[in-house]
């Protein structure tokens, strides 16, 4: 069931809001079945000669079935354009310029779909030789997340390059604000490259 049905990490068609397709490889997220629990359940099953019909346990669900999975809701980062969009239910809600890491020093930002793994405000983030204050920190992979950068004046064009994160996607406060206050935990976050 697991080899036919896991989709994590498989190639997903997707739209970007340039109007271009991509292909998105690699990533965290897609639907997993817990294989412990649902072969404990199986078994248990046949042992009691039960007909039935049921969803399998899930270690993890993405947003929808349909497609490539991902939904309505989601946000999404082209590292090229150094710019996100966030969508809610089908509607771009916030849009901007964004910072990712120096691929230049080993930092690139990791591309792939994934999704939010919590949120947190006021959070202190640390790292090799780093401590930054945050108001809005959004993990997606890791220590790898999205959260306000009140260090940088600027954002978008060829930054990253130069003066990237280490790994992390710097947004504007009004941009990290608005995502933070309208996002929910599990919500895709898409990372690519034209």
């Amino acid at each position: 069931l697991s080899k036919k049905y896991d989709t994590v990490g498989i190639m997903k068609e997707f739209q970007t809001s340039t109007g271009k397709n991509v292909e998105l490889q690699g990533g965290l997220y897609g639907w997993k079945i817990d294989r412990d629990s649902e072969r404990k359940a199986l078994v248990n099953h046949i042992k009691n000669g039960d007909l039935i019909e049921r969803e399998p346990f899930y270690l993890q669900k993405a947003f929808s079935r349909e497609d490539n999975e991902i939904g309505d809701t989601y946000i999404e980062i082209n590292i090229s354009k150094q710019y996100l969009w966030f969508y809610k239910d089908g509607k771009l809600l916030s849009q901007g310029p964004v910072v990712t890491g120096n691929p230049n020093r080993g930092n690139a930002t990791v591309l792939g779909v994934y999704m939010v793994n919590y949120k947190q405000k006021e959070a202190t983030l640390r790292g090799p030789g780093y401590e930054a204050k945050v108001k809005y920190w959004m993990p997606f992979f890791g220590n790898i997340g999205l959260h306000d950068a009140p260090w940088r004046s600027s954002f978008g064009r060829d930054i990253y390059l130069r003066n990237g994160t280490h790994g992390c996607v710097n947004a504007p406060l009004y941009l990290a604000k608005t995502i933070f206050e309208n996002i929910d935990e599990g919500t895709p976050v898409i990372v690519y490259k034209e």
